[in-house]
């Protein structure tokens, strides 16, 4: 029992301690877009992109229907590790934050020159007043949320910030 008891606490800090590792990289990424350095930019087909996030979300969370509208390459000059990141992101807070079951849609299409993604869920959605304000930094919608449930509020200023960077729109 008592070595039961010490392997608990120490997964319990194991935990923690990958939770604030994740923290101190989404603050030092941040810190970096906020300063304007450079992206590493090379040709990412963010149809692929998609399907990798899309597959993932389904290895995850396999009682959810997840479709993919993205059948030809879909060429940008990006940062591939960021583009994946805004993926993950989008793809965890439908996740997370909808009913179990709540159907995922993801979507990819060149776009006039440049390139459309479209990442949506059939969840209950944000209310009008929590909507202005989600892509601020640390801001939770449900401020009831526990850590268990969600990050520290960083994800979507991330991605924010990514698109931008970009040269994008949200």
């Amino acid at each position: 029992a008592e070595g039961e008891a010490l392997d608990r606490a120490m997964a319990r800090i194991e935990g923690e301690s990958e939770r604030m590792g994740r923290l101190v990289e989404d603050l030092l990424l941040l810190a970096r877009l906020d300063q304007h350095q450079p992206l590493d930019v090379a040709e990412v087909d963010l149809a692929r992109l998609a399907a990798d996030a899309v597959s993932d979300l389904r290895a995850v969370d396999t009682g959810r229907l997840v479709t993919l509208d993205a059948a030809v390459p879909v060429i940008v000059a990006g940062d591939e590790q960021r583009l994946r990141q805004v993926l993950a992101n989008l793809l965890g807070n439908a996740r997370v934050h909808t009913p179990p079951g709540t159907p995922v849609h993801v979507s990819v299409k060149p776009d006039d020159g440049n390139a459309r993604m479209v990442v949506a869920d059939e969840g209950p959605g944000i209310d009008a007043a929590n909507r202005a304000r989600i892509f601020e930094r640390f801001y939770r919608a449900d401020r009831s949320r526990s850590r268990a449930r969600g990050g520290a509020g960083l994800g979507l200023s991330i991605v924010a910030r990514v698109v931008v960077a970009h040269g994008g729109r949200l």
